[in-house]
């Protein structure tokens, strides 16, 4: 206890005693600040800068030289030996969507439907009048000539009984002249006899006339006389009964040949008239026909099923041909959507049915098909049509008439190895060359090539580069650049 206490005196000592010291040594360190303010300042910051290069000695780690690592750039490539590929621009045809247009004069009397309703194939869209009061002169036409119609139609086979008979009645009296012809025939001998008998009687007659003149009998003479004459008469009308008979019985001559002519005409005028019956009824129905389409114009109806977009006319306004009534649009699957890309004859021959073309919907989608159709004729001018299907998903992101992007592929698989074509920004040309950087053991190399023709955005590479050899596409690389290829 009194050995802390003598320990815990002599700490006491030692403190008064620094304090002493200490207060003394402040008195005159402030003493001499106050006699020379400026060299205390300086001396003040001169110890202050050695303390500070001291701190930073004394307290700094050492570090060690390394050498800066070289980045390793992503970068996109093309593969020679896969088809170029040529951009180009191909229109959407979106038949789809079709503007309804007025194919007449006239006044819209009724609309049956609207804005966002679905119709259905030859629904009934409006209908239109020639004046405000809702007459239609065609459909009056259509009515006149709905009963002509049907009046031919009604009395066809009324007309049709008539012909027959009249055939009927022509081949008859053909028939009934060849049996009068057969009556006079025999006829003809049974008149002959009578004027054999009348001959004979005559000859008698001429006996006894000539018996009574030798007599002198006046009175008898001509009594015998009389007689006589009588009996010539009669010879003589029957002879001209057989002349006439045997002419008009042989059928080389005008009675007989008239005859069948008579009947041949009637004939044929009765074929002719039943020829325009038919023709007639056909011309009807034809009218008809007619009538109802020119009515049709005034009721417009839908091509397919589709729903409304827009109505453009109100009820009561007057509209003219070629004015828009409605537009339309398909439903999905009832119209496919094509995309058709025109390019050149040489492009057309050139386009790989191997590989997918690519088309760009959007900014953000891509699609790859196959093309459906690639026209033999030009169809454009002098450019040929390559007609690429488009499914209906992407109707909602494409317009009618619009366009979007295609890269198609020219050529095939692996025939580009012979004759590569590499797309024309990945080239750099000097003065003095052409040249490429290609990917080798993971860096840049630069290879230099000989270019030929140009082919949309590919251009051909006579020398220089091989199969499989990777084209570098971006431009943001140098020689010895570190390089991973993009997936």
């Amino acid at each position: 206890m009194k050995y802390l206490q003598s320990v815990f005196e002599n700490f006491r000592r030692f403190r008064n005693g620094v304090k002493s010291a200490t207060s003394l040594q402040r008195k005159r360190v402030l003493n001499y600040i106050d006699k020379n303010p400026f060299r205390s300042f300086f001396i003040t910051l001169g110890i202050l800068f050695v303390l500070i290069v001291i701190s930073n000695i004394l307290g700094g780690a050492k570090v060690e030289d390394k050498k800066p690592e070289t980045p390793v750039k992503e970068v996109s490539v093309y593969t020679i030996g896969s088809a170029p590929k040529l951009t180009v621009q191909a229109q959407v045809e979106k038949s789809g969507v079709i503007r309804i247009t007025a194919l007449t004069p006239g006044v819209v009397q009724f609309i049956n439907t609207d804005v966002g309703f679905g119709v259905l194939k030859g629904q009934t869209l409006l209908g239109l009048s020639s004046n405000y009061q809702g007459g239609n002169a065609f459909s009056l036409q259509r009515q006149l000539a709905e009963t002509q119609y049907n009046n031919v139609v009604a009395t066809y086979d009324i007309q049709k009984d008539i012909i027959k008979n009249q055939k009927e009645v022509a081949e008859k009296v053909d028939v009934s002249a060849d049996e009068l012809r057969s009556i006079t025939d025999k006829s003809i001998s049974e008149t002959q006899s009578l004027i054999d008998l009348n001959d004979q009687i005559l000859t008698a007659q001429d006996e006894y006339i000539a018996q009574q003149e030798a007599l002198n009998n006046t009175d008898l003479v001509r009594a015998g006389k009389q007689i006589k004459s009588q009996f010539l008469a009669a010879n003589n009308q029957a002879k001209q009964a057989i002349r006439l008979s045997e002419f008009n019985v042989s059928g080389d001559n005008p009675p007989a040949q008239i005859s069948d002519l008579n009947r041949e005409i009637v004939l044929k005028q009765l074929e002719l008239q039943e020829k325009m019956l038919d023709v007639n009824r056909e011309v009807s129905r034809i009218q008809l026909n007619i009538a109802r389409v020119t009515e049709a114009m005034m009721f417009p109806s839908a091509p397919f099923n589709a729903t409304v977009e827009r109505i453009s006319v109100k009820i009561g306004q007057a509209v003219n041909p070629g004015q828009e009534l409605m537009i339309l649009t398909a439903e999905i699957g009832s119209d496919p959507i094509v995309g058709i890309a025109y390019v050149s004859a040489d492009i057309a021959n050139k386009v790989s049915r191997l590989e997918e073309s690519v088309l760009h919907i959007s900014s953000r989608t891509t699609y790859k098909s196959f093309p459906s159709y690639v026209t033999n004729d030009a169809i454009k001018g002098t450019l040929y049509g390559i007609y690429y299907p488009i499914p209906d998903q992407y109707s909602g992101e494409l317009t009618e008439k619009g366009f979007i992007q295609v890269d198609i592929p020219i050529g095939y698989f692996d025939t580009t190895a012979v004759v590569p074509y590499i797309p024309i920004d990945a080239v750099y040309q000097t003065q003095a060359e052409s040249y490429v950087f290609l990917v080798k053991d993971g860096s840049a190399r630069v290879q230099s090539v000989d270019l030929g023709d140009v082919y949309g955005s590919f251009v051909e590479v006579k020398k220089g580069l091989k199969g499989n050899d990777r084209v570098i596409l971006d431009r943001s690389v140098i020689a010895a650049d570190k390089i991973k290829v993009k997936p």
